[in-house]
């Protein structure tokens, strides 16, 4: 039974002279490829059996995956590092391959990069923890988890058999939240400043301060996602699930700016080039930030006034308002109420007010 080409590269047919299905002679799918410098070869299946040249194209991209993972079984923590970003998050998300590149140069190059995985020990680890002393708990609780997703999807790919060295080494719960909220005159002061600037980002800033939108969730806005007619924002695959946030008369012409003349599958905020949505912070709200002098002084990193802060104010001013807490919890697309209640206590006066009313 000799071989012959399918419209699929590496996978081949074979008629058996034998065998018969459905009234015609049955085939055999078989596929081939390199491991280093030798040609391997693998039948998928026949087609009485219910394979098809599809799924045998299928098989033999698994099996070349397999194939160059074993390969290169010995690698170090910089070379995981690459084939994680090239096989994962290159297909994943944009953003994540930018946050854990910087997890990756910034902590973990100097001091793992040139190691075998299976060298990496925990007392690297807590050395890596050290040098990070003067950031958050929660930028090293990120670090930690690059390392064991990592080595988590290596293990997937069956290139590294061994252990974790960050299991048992995760921080406990992190007390990170915001307690910082702007006053009106703060935020008009920044906005004012952004303006001048960089207005583009200044509308960003709008749009987390006015609606209470995540970075992430802003720069995946498009304009078909803007009703104005109904006054509603579609924000799509959020943090919680997909949800609408409400357009406030502060934010209408804003948005109203934004979509006039562009099509439906435009994105609102972009890059350079006007069709890729924007990607990272800029750098220049933290500048204005600095020269306003409004973290002067201010040691807690709680207490400092990040972009964070504008989604932050944005639920503060609400409370203050009288807004109930299920509804705050709802706008911010909280997945619980729990995360909602370090807000309780801007509306004391509201409480105290409801007490007041007992009567006798």
């Amino acid at each position: 039974m000799g071989r012959r080409k399918t419209k699929y590269t590496g996978v081949y047919e074979r008629v058996s002279t034998v065998n018969k299905f459905q009234g015609k002679p049955d085939v055999a799918y078989d596929y081939c490829f390199k491991v280093g410098d030798k040609l391997t070869w693998k039948c998928a299946g026949w087609k009485s059996e219910g394979m098809t040249a599809a799924e045998a194209a299928d098989m033999r991209r698994d099996a070349i995956k397999e194939g160059k993972h074993k390969v290169n079984a010995a690698i170090t923590f910089s070379d995981a590092w690459e084939i994680y970003r090239r096989d994962w998050l290159e297909a994943k998300s944009k953003t994540c391959i930018v946050t854990d590149k910087g997890f990756f140069v910034n902590h973990l190059r100097h001091r793992i990069g040139h190691k075998l995985l299976k060298d990496v020990t925990p007392s690297d680890i807590n050395v890596i923890l050290h040098d990070m002393r003067g950031l958050s708990e929660q930028t090293q609780k990120h670090v930690l988890g690059f390392i064991r997703r990592v080595y988590r999807k290596l293990i997937a790919w069956k290139m590294y058999r061994g252990d974790i060295p960050t299991d048992g080494m995760m921080p406990g719960k992190i007390r990170n939240e915001r307690m910082r909220f702007l006053t009106h005159e703060e935020a008009r002061m920044i906005l004012a400043e952004l303006d001048c600037r960089s207005p583009e980002f200044a509308d960003v800033c709008r749009v987390s301060l006015y609606a209470g939108l995540r970075l992430s969730e802003i720069f995946h806005l498009k304009v078909q996602h803007v009703h104005l007619d109904t006054g509603l924002l579609d924000i799509m695959d959020a943090k919680a699930g997909t949800r609408q946030a409400f357009i406030s008369g502060a934010l209408n012409k804003t948005l109203q700016r934004l979509v006039e003349g562009r099509k439906p599958q435009e994105y609102l905020f972009t890059q350079a080039d006007g069709k890729s949505p924007m990607q990272s912070l800029s750098h220049v709200f933290q500048r204005v930030v600095r020269d306003l002098d409004l973290n002067e002084g201010v040691t807690d990193a709680r207490h400092k006034i990040v972009f964070h802060t504008l989604r932050h104010t944005f639920a503060s001013w609400l409370v203050q308002e009288g807004v109930p807490l299920y509804t705050v919890a709802d706008l911010m697309g909280h997945s619980t109420l729990a995360m909602t209640q370090r807000y309780a206590k801007l509306a004391d006066s509201d409480r105290r007010d409801a007490v007041a009313k007992l009567k006798i």
